[in-house]
This record gives structure tokens, sequence and C-alpha cells, in this order.
């Protein structure tokens, strides 16, 4: 079982109604890949018992894509699928991805439910690229939207910044970096830790890691340390999602230097500055900029990022109201949901789509695009 699941609950199997939503949960007929691709035992039923205005999917490729797609098409019901397969999912790409979404999706399958499939949604500039290049998808059939984030669940707290910090140790004037998410090797953290590492004494910055961690990799990570620098790190282990909104509270500035994940609209919802290495991951986060971008592994990129953000205090607290100005008025669920309606609306009419862009459209294959300008301070 993934980390990430120790100590989930259990859902029981069928019909029920959870926080005033039907929900219906179905056994596997076939699963391959870890359970990454399943056919499910009575889709075709429990989808007729629904009787969908609109069928929405999740991610255009897969085998329980394909079981949808089917019903929707006897059934004549037009499908939204949405996307926020990146690039960094599918990189490096050998002969077997690209068969997979080349050969198999993009010319074999996808044009098969050409007629019942309304819009295409990516969820993020990276995945309208995937959607174009990948599997040929034009541009005019897909509408942008988002990931989401519950911004009254997820805001900044002056008496949960003073509670962890007093529980961790940490003074209330010393700046903190942190990192939210899994922490494996594959996430880059050791890049983190080593840059923040390089600037820890000048700023009296500390480290903050929130996040399961098998012990072989905090151990690999906190070795390369210097011994007088482990009293200014906290490595806390799995926090439970209520718990997030005080762990980012207690932090000034959110490290991603591997694959971003949806910690990141989460840490912005509290207002913390952003640093990561994917520049077509998320919307708006350059316009007036909330986030840094490095390229992944660039240690000292990272510190010289970091270093700029301490020295320079006014540009800090700029970027972290940016970045609760974003969550609040791009990726609330509420203003998610809205615009999520209005494609729906749009799928019924056969209409065009007419809701604006959220970002810019790139020219191309969308990693041929250069990285965002390096600010200095």
């Amino acid at each position: 079982m993934p980390e990430w699941e120790a100590g989930g609950r259990e859902f029981p199997r069928g019909w029920g109604v959870e926080r005033g939503v039907n929900i219906v949960r179905l056994r596997p007929r076939a699963q391959a890949w870890g359970r990454r691709q399943l056919v499910l035992r009575g889709l075709g039923d429990a989808l007729s018992r629904a009787a969908p205005d609109v069928l929405h999917l999740h991610s255009a490729t897969g085998l329980l894509t394909l079981q949808a797609l089917s019903w929707a098409r006897r059934r004549r019901v037009p499908v939204v699928i949405d996307s926020h397969l990146c690039y960094f999912n599918i990189l490096p790409r050998g002969l077997a991805k690209l068969l997979y979404y080349r050969a198999l999706f993009r010319y074999l399958l996808l044009p098969r439910f050409g007629n019942v499939i309304a819009r295409y949604v990516p969820l993020m500039p990276d995945a309208e690229s995937v959607l174009h290049n990948e599997l040929g998808i034009p541009y005019e059939r897909m509408t942008h939207s988002t990931l989401g984030v519950d911004t009254e669940a997820f805001r900044y707290r002056a008496e949960d910044r003073a509670r962890v910090r007093e529980r961790l140790g940490i003074p209330p004037d010393a700046p903190v970096v942190a990192f939210f998410g899994r922490i494996g090797f594959d996430k880059r953290v050791d890049t983190l830790v080593a840059a923040w590492g390089a600037i820890a004494r000048k700023h009296e910055a500390r480290l903050l890691l929130v996040g399961p961690a098998p012990p072989a990799v905090e151990r690999a990570m906190l070795a390369g340390i210097d011994p007088g620098l482990r009293g200014m790190v906290s490595v806390t282990g799995r926090a439970a999602n209520a718990e997030l909104p005080a762990f980012m509270s207690a932090a000034d500035i959110a490290v991603w230097p591997g694959t971003p994940g949806i910690a990141m609209l989460e840490a912005m919802a509290c207002g913390l500055a952003i640093v990561h290495t994917d520049p077509y991951y998320a919307a708006g986060m350059e316009a007036p900029p909330n986030a840094e971008v490095f390229l992944p592994g660039d240690t000292p990129a990272l510190a010289d990022r970091l270093d700029a953000l301490l020295s320079d205090a006014d540009r800090l607290a700029q970027m972290r109201a940016q970045s609760r100005r974003l969550a609040e008025q791009v990726y609330d669920w509420r203003v998610v949901a809205a615009r999520t309606n209005a494609v729906y609306a749009e799928a019924l009419s056969g209409k065009p789509s007419a809701l604006p862009p959220l970002w810019k459209r790139p020219s191309g294959d969308g990693r041929s695009l250069p990285p965002p300008p390096r600010r200095r301070a």
C-alpha cells in the first residue's frame, strides 16, 4: 500500500450518498499496471441508472476511458474529458509510450469517438501541449480550466503560524523554506536540502519538510547536511490534510524541486511564495509573479532564488500576496465549478466555446518554449 494511503478508511462498494453527493463504487473486472488501468464491473448499468446529461471523464487515455466512451456513444451522451497529463508524466518517452499515446490513442482509438467527445479540458498549459502534440487534439476543441483549492480551508492564520513554530522550535522571526508532499528521490528534495544548506546561515533560515519519507530516503537526505545545521531542519512525516494549512502558515517560501503537485495550489492559498521547476504547470503564476522557476537539479540556481527572495522582504511580501490573489480569483473551487458548469452547457448546446482562455496558448510544442527569464533581486 502506498505511504499516502496508510491509515486510509475503507470505502463501501455499491451506491451511497456522501456529503449530499450520490456515489457508486464498482469492483474492477480487469486491472493492469499496478491498478492504474481498470475496466469496471457494471459500469454501463451504473451509468444508465444515473442517466447523465453530460458524461465527465478524467483522462483522455486508458481502459476506463474507452469503456465509458463506448457507453456514451451508444447512448449519444456528450462527453467532456479533463486532463492534467503533463510531459513530466510521460518523459522520458521511449518506444512503448510513443506507441501507446500516438499510435494507439491518437490515430486508432480517439478518432472512433470524435462525434461523442464535446470538449477536452486541459487543466494546465503543459496538459494542453500534451493533448495537442501527443494526441492530436485541435486547439479549437479545448477549453481551459484548472485544478482547484478550498480557499476557506487553506488560508494563512497567524495563530497557526505561532502554534506550529512553537511546537517545532522555530523562532517567530526566522524565515522558513518548506516542501510539502511525498518525499522521495524522484521528487528531488535532496536538491532543496543542498540549496537551503548553502544559504541557511546567511539568513538564519529554517527548513521544513512535510510529507511521508521512507527511512532510507530521509537518512540519505539528512546525511549531507552540515552537522551544525541539523537543528534547523524539521521533518514532520505524513500529515493529515486538515493539518496542512497550519504547517503552510508556518512557512514563507514553498519549493517543488521535482514534479509539482496539488499542494502547490494549497500553498498559494496560504499565501506562500512559490519556487518550482515547471514553468508550464500552472496558469497566471508569472504576471505579476508569485513564483520563481529553476531547472531541475540545478542546486546553485535554487540557492540563488532563495537567497534573492530572503534578501528582499518587500518582494517576498508581494509574491505572497499575489499567491493568495491567484488562489481566490483562478483556483478557488467555486470559480472552477462555475467554469466547469459553463463547459457542460456548451457541450449540451453543441456551440463552440466562448469561455476566455486562462493562459496564452503555445505555438507548436509547448516543451520547446524557453523557461521564463530568471529574475534577480
